[in-house]
This record gives C-alpha cells, structure tokens and sequence, in this order.
C-alpha cells in the first residue's frame, strides 16, 4: 500500500487555501483528493496535522469533513493506524448519500456543468407535499425550478417547494442560489441536516421530455427529497429528474471502522 510523505502534501494534493472555517469546501477538496491521490497509487491520507495547515483551517472543521467523507464510505479511519482511502469506491461517481449541488456531481463526472433558473414562482402545496412539508394542502410555497446543463445540454432538472411562510415578503425575489441546500442556508439560517429520498424510474411527462431534449419513450430518474433541518422542521421538497446518459448514482454503504 503506497503512502504519501509529509514533505510532498502540497504538491501531491495541490490544496487552496480557504479563508474560513468553511465545511463545504473543506469536504469538497478532500472528495477531489481522495480522486487524485487514489489515482496515484496512494491509498493513505496525510495525518489531520499536516492536512489542517495545508487547508488552513481548524482541527475541528477538518474532523467534520473527514466524518462526511467516511460516512459517504470514500474513507476508512482506521485507530491507531490512520485514515486511508476505500480503493473499491474510487470509482464511484456520484454517490446517492452524498448531499451536493447537481451543479458539482456533473462538474465532477467532467462535464462543463451549469445551473439556469427557469421558474421561480409562489404556488400552492398539494396534497402530497404539504403532508411532507407537515402543512395543510393550499398553504403557499415558493417554487423553484432550475435546469441543470451538462456541456450545454440539458442533464437534469429540479423543482424545489419551500414553506413561503419561512421566507418572509417577496419570497420571488429571493437569490435561488445553485442549489437546495444553499437557498435554505443562504434564506432561513440553519442548514439542512438530513434529506429523505424516494428513488423511482418514470417515463418523463411531455413538458419533462421538451426540457430535457429527450423522446417521451427515455426513462429518466425520478430523486424526491424532503429536506430537514436539525429541529426536525422540514424545510423543502425537491423532485428532480435525471437523464441517466450525464449522471448515474451509486450507493455505498458504510459498516461500523475498526
């Protein structure tokens, strides 16, 4: 098993800086880590203590951002041995417990990846997602829909509904932002903390199929999400359907470490 030693971290891992104690970009540098040093043969992270200067952020953020990663089953943390990469996810693209912007999962399955907001709209709840969002059916939501492009070419597309009576007035002309995940954190202060999906094949309606520049006849991916915040309030819906020719998910399951 090949290990990387201390004096190669930069250069091996071509690491930014980042300003703050910033967890998402934290996490995201050490998945595009992972990628790299895997393809090198290298199959052992550096120890937090040289990776926390190399990333310039605390001890603590780091630890959160390695937990994500073993939680996702890219990393294995090892007592008393270290932290070392799980070679048999290398491959894996985008994982389905990974909580990311479709924007960043086509960017990292090395398309030239784009997000347009194509509606962005106060409608009223049905039935099914308003029990989902624990309000009665009519209460008004704010509806976002985004197209998310893959080398100009429409990959998949995503209609968000969050509770309007969280977003204060004029909810319309609030920054939908590239994602689920940053409007709630952008617009209502506490982040998601855990997102419920149902996963389901369908044949795209006619107006899906004219958005995505498919044959009515293509399936397509169906993820419906309901996003909860660490209050156990659920925040959002998202239903997002998926061309599967741009982007395919995996699932790794992860099993208690050593």
């Amino acid at each position: 098993m090949a290990t990387g030693k201390a004096g190669d971290v930069a250069g091996i891992l071509q690491l930014e800086a980042v300003s703050t104690d910033c967890y998402r970009q934290v996490r995201d540098q050490l998945r595009e880590m992972v990628v790299r040093l895997g393809a090198k043969g290298i199959l052992r992270l550096p120890s937090e203590a040289e990776l926390s200067p190399a990333l310039g952020v605390s001890r603590a953020t780091l630890r959160s951002a390695l937990q994500a990663l073993q939680q996702e089953g890219r990393i294995r943390r090892l007592h008393g041995r270290g932290t070392f990469i799980n070679r048999y996810a290398l491959g894996v693209g985008a994982n389905l417990a990974e909580a990311g912007a479709f924007v960043d999962l086509l960017g990292r399955a090395g398309y030239e990846a784009s997000v347009r907001i194509a509606d962005q709209c106060v409608v009223e709840l049905g039935e099914d997602d308003a029990t989902a969002l624990e309000l009665d059916a009519g209460a008004p939501a704010l509806q976002i829909e985004r197209v998310f492009d893959a080398g100009g070419e429409p990959a998949v597309h995503s209609v968000d509904l969050v509770p309007a009576t969280l977003l204060g007035e004029d909810p319309e002309q609030l920054d939908a932002r590239r994602s689920t995940f940053e409007f709630v954190e952008t617009h209502l202060g506490p982040p998601v903390c855990y997102s419920v999906a149902e996963v389901r094949p369908v044949l795209p309606s006619p107006a899906l199929a004219q958005a995505l520049h498919i044959p009515a006849t293509q399936p397509l991916l169906r993820l419906r999400h309901t996003h909860i915040r660490a209050d156990e309030q659920p925040v959002a819906v998202t239903v997002a359907h998926i061309n599967d020719e741009y982007l395919r998910f995996s699932v790794i399951r992860t099993y208690l470490d050593e």
